[in-house]
Formats: structure tokens, sequence, C-alpha cells
């Protein structure tokens, strides 16, 4: 049962006072009492204003494509520089199509493109703070701040909320053709750009009994291996990065489980396959030997060059009569002909669950953040 309609939100931005007085603003901030609420902006969900704004209007229009970073938000800043500054906004409203009502009319113009729409939040400071003095004027300081849940907001766009995906860049070219749910579950669809290695780990389900005679003797608990993978995923756009954070939202961070590929060449035919056969044949061997008694690794998913798939469910593994090739049982026989040279890819499709209830995002610039993401797989 989740505890929480929303995830406690928090912020980090990394600091360097160039002038005496931001120096001076950095450190008095490591004064100020843990119960002090201060207001301060969301830079990483500016935007920039493309419509000009009138002095008198009672609401500006921001790109839907920012509209993410308003939940829970209460006031909005319309800025230009460090030495101007901005004016901010109480919001009255938020509407779908981007359009912000105010509870006070602008006291001035603002040109599109030169202005800058920052969301305001309230937040508190965390209890421990440093900083670090380069020289007599020039300071360095991480602000590490959490969200207020109560930010006297509007209601937001139920045309946005975590069940809305958004349109992204990766949409226009050709997707594998996964599904949206399976067995019930959501589907993560997203590829791993691979940033970096993917790293794995396996625990056995089992306890190692009497350590002190050095006899080997093990409880086996399970025949499933737990494995959990480690993907450093990119958002190349706004929108990739705030879909990421719409999935973490709808499975609550641990509490549901979504299905995957492992995005790895598990299975390799040995040749083509005809219609209405009830197995598959592959090159290794030895999959009967571990998983033959595990409830894992019982779906796969073929990737084909055309840019579909497919999701077979297995009824078990064994060997050939010649000892060469592995033999994959299928619950159903094939309902066309399977050819090698059409397959891209076969991946187990497994079930998996986010490793932590945290996500951290780190924006790299206001379109590309960075995530790592913790898989482990379980039965359901």
């Amino acid at each position: 049962m989740a505890l929480r309609s929303e995830p406690r939100r928090f912020v980090s931005y990394d600091y360097i006072g160039n002038e005496t007085w931001q120096s001076q603003y950095l450190r008095m901030l490591t004064f100020g009492q843990q119960t002090q609420r201060i207001q301060f902006p969301l830079w990483h969900a500016k935007c920039e204003l493309e419509i000009k704004q009138y002095k008198g209007q009672a609401n500006i229009t921001i790109p839907t494509a920012a509209l993410w970073g308003y939940r829970n938000i209460g006031s909005v800043m319309l800025w230009t520089n460090d030495r101007d500054g901005g004016v901010k906004y109480d919001i009255k409203y938020i509407t779908a199509n981007g359009v912000i009502g105010l509870t006070k009319q602008l006291t001035s113009d603002w040109e599109a493109f030169s202005t800058v729409v920052v969301p305001v939040f309230y937040g508190v400071l965390q209890q421990e703070d440093n900083y670090s003095n380069t020289h007599s004027n020039l300071s360095t300081m991480t602000i590490n701040l959490e969200l207020l849940q109560n930010q006297n907001a509007p209601a937001f766009p139920p045309a946005w909320d975590e069940f809305h995906v958004e349109t992204t860049m990766r949409d226009t070219c050709p997707d594998r053709g996964l599904p949206d749910t399976y067995m019930g579950a959501e589907v993560f669809k997203d590829e791993p750009p691979w940033l970096d290695n993917i790293a794995a780990n396996y625990s056995k389900n089992a306890n190692r009994l009497d350590n002190e005679t050095g006899v080997f003797r093990f409880d086996l608990k399970s025949y499933d291996t737990a494995e959990t993978r480690q993907i450093k995923y990119m958002g190349i756009s706004r929108a990739e990065g705030y879909n990421f954070q719409r999935f973490f939202m709808r499975c609550k961070g641990m509490l549901k489980s979504f299905y995957a590929p492992t995005w790895m060449n598990d299975l390799e035919l040995a040749g083509d396959m005809p219609s209405g056969q009830i197995y598959l044949l592959v090159n290794f061997n030895m999959f009967w030997k571990y998983y033959a008694k595990s409830k894992r690794r019982r779906t796969i998913v073929i990737f084909y060059l055309n840019g579909t798939c497919e999701i077979l469910k297995i009824a078990g593994y064994s060997i050939d009569d010649t000892g060469k090739y592995g033999k994959i049982y299928l619950e159903n026989p094939l309902t066309h002909s399977l050819l090698k040279k059409q397959v891209a890819m076969i991946s187990f499709f497994c079930r998996y669950r986010f490793g932590n209830d945290a996500l951290t995002i780190d924006h790299d610039t206001l379109e590309i953040s960075t995530m790592d993401l913790n898989f482990v797989e379980v039965d359901e």
C-alpha cells in the first residue's frame, strides 16, 4: 500500500558567488533557522516566454512541454537576469493548454524569448550544509532543499498528470513494437542508451549451513536466482525526462512491478523455424541445466528487423537428440514461420521492480537529464 499520493521532492543546486554580495548571501543561508520557510525558483523547470505578455494581463502562457514542472507549485516568477531580477506572482489556476492564471495583474510588459518563466516553490534547507571559500570574495555552496507538500497550489490539469505520456523525438523513429501492458502490468519500453556498461549481480536463494566444520551444506529455498540490474538512462529532451518521472510515480517506487526486456541477445536461433512447430532450436545447448526448474525466464520477446516484436511463453527447456542444440518448448505452436534472417534479437521478457523508492535525476542541461535505475527481478 502506497503511503503517499506523491513522492517527496528534494533539489540540489551548485552555486558560485562571483560577487561579494552573492558570497555573503550564500554564507548567510547556513545561519538560517531550520524552521524558516523560504521561496526558491525551480531552475531546472524554467522555460522561455514565447509570447509577449502585456501590462494589465492577469495570465501568462507557457509551452505545454513545461507544464509537468508546475505540479504542486503555487507561484511563478518572470525573470530577466541576475542584476535586474524578476517579479513573482501567485498562481490562481493552470490549464492544459499552458495558460497560467495569476492572482494579480502584470505590472509591466514582458518581452518574448528575453524573459524566463520559472516555477517558485516553498521549501526548507537541509539541517546540515557547508560552503567553500576560494578567496575572500568567492564562495561556492551546494544548496539542498526539500519541497514542502502544501504549496497552496491550484489543481493540476488531469490531462498532464502522471498517466499522461508526452510525445518525444524518439516517437518519430521506428520503435520496437512493445505493448503498453502485459499480463496486467505496465511495460517499461525504453531501450538502454548504453551510456555505460550495464552492471548486473545475482544472489542465490539458498542459505549456507554449518560454516564451522567446512562442510558444504546448503538449504535451497528456491530455484529462482534474483538478478539486479543497474542501467543508466538519459533523457535527451525535457519530455523524455518527464516521462521517466511519470513512470516512476505510476509504479509508486518499489510498490508496483512491471515488465521489461533484458535487452540482451539471450537466445540465438539455430536456423529457421517452421509454422506450427512447438519448440525453438537455439545454438546454446545448456539452458535446461540452469532454467528448467526455475519459474522465471519463462517469457521471451523476439525483436524483428522491421521494428516489430512478438512475445512468446516458454513451457520448458531441453536438448535436441543430437545434443548439439538447445530446445526451447513453447506453450503454443508458432503461428508463422520464424526466419533467422528477419530476427534482430531474442531477449528474455522479465518482471521487475525498482530497487529503490528514490529516483535521483541529474540535470546536465534544461533538456538533458540522466538517472541510474535499479531493476530487481521478481515473480509478480
